[in-house]
């Protein structure tokens, strides 16, 4: 069985004056970008009845055919997340190693598990380990080198019970400066990445999140902690940052796993409970057949092609 998927890239829609941007005097409203097109791609389900594992050799990266001529061959792009970055439950491949292995690009990952974007200042993944923490110490990401773009996981661990205290909120569309941000939150860490990014390299910034899931008791693909709901919460709180900061002319985006119906039914209900070890982790067929076409075409649009 193949499943299509028709995507309409996400966040690509010219930013409205809203409201607050309104308050400051309209704000700088970008120019409209281009209508979103419609991408299609098919995610062959035939393997179910194969017996094989999602985690199986012919998934690993080294096997991926090369896509001569890709418009995305040879172009730098940089990956900062947690678990599902890394690949926690595909032995350290995500859809990062898969887009270099098809395309030619080079993706260089700074990916640490159970990692958080926020920062209390402890001595663990929550504080040294924090994503704004290894962004500014990164030894993987070369401050001298030419980026095409900055991919950013919204991290699950920011959405974990408690957790959602340190949520934070967004600054006013004035503040726009690295160091007036609030690292010990969530949204303060957003926008500190956000403003850091476009400083130290002059890229775009893509944040991105997983696919979707529910509540415990709302159907098939569900997950406790965090809930569906707090993290699509969170995935909204980040759409607003990029709101503001889109307003302001900077090239940022939601690359929205979670969000998009058409993505998410791409796959049946069997071949999501094969390719996924939980509903926050992908087996490596899962990045590969699934998520990674996603990322490949989003790219390719936001190249121009």
């Amino acid at each position: 069985m193949k499943q299509k998927l028709r995507i309409g890239i996400v966040g690509l829609s010219a930013v409205l004056c809203s409201c607050i941007f309104c308050a400051c005097g309209g704000g700088n409203t970008p120019p409209a970008p281009p209508p979103a097109p419609d991408i299609e791609y098919t995610v062959d389900e035939t393997v179910l009845t194969s017996g094989k594992d999602a985690n199986a050799e012919e998934f690993y990266a080294s096997k991926v055919e090369r896509i001569e001529g890709s418009p995305l061959e040879g172009k730098v792009y940089y990956w900062l997340g947690s678990s599902v970055t890394y690949g926690a439950s595909s032995q350290g491949e995500s859809m990062a190693d898969f887009l270099a292995a098809k395309t030619g690009a080079v993706c260089k990952k700074d990916a640490v598990s159970g990692t958080t974007i926020f920062d209390d200042n402890k001595s663990d993944n929550t504080g040294i380990k924090s994503y704004t923490r290894r962004l500014t110490n990164s030894t993987v990401f070369d401050k001298e080198e030419t980026v095409d773009a900055f991919i950013c996981q919204i991290s699950t661990n920011d959405a974990w019970g408690d957790r959602t205290s340190k949520r934070g909120y967004v600054q006013d569309i004035d503040v726009v400066d690295k160091e007036d941000f609030d690292l010990s939150t969530t949204m303060g860490g957003v926008e500190y990445i956000i403003a850091y990014v476009t400083e130290t390299w002059g890229c775009p910034v893509y944040f991105y999140s997983g696919s979707y899931f529910a509540d415990p008791g709302n159907g098939n693909r569900t997950n406790a902690n965090p809930s569906g709901t707090n993290y699509g919460k969170l995935v909204e709180d980040v759409k607003g940052a990029v709101d503001k900061w889109q307003a302001l002319g900077y090239e940022v985006d939601v690359i929205d796993l979670f969000n998009d119906e058409e993505f998410n039914a791409a796959v049946s209900d069997d071949y999501y409970k094969w390719c996924t070890n939980d509903p926050v982790h992908p087996k490596k067929a899962g990045y590969l057949n699934w998520w990674m076409p996603y990322f490949e075409q989003f790219l390719i649009v936001k190249e121009g092609y």
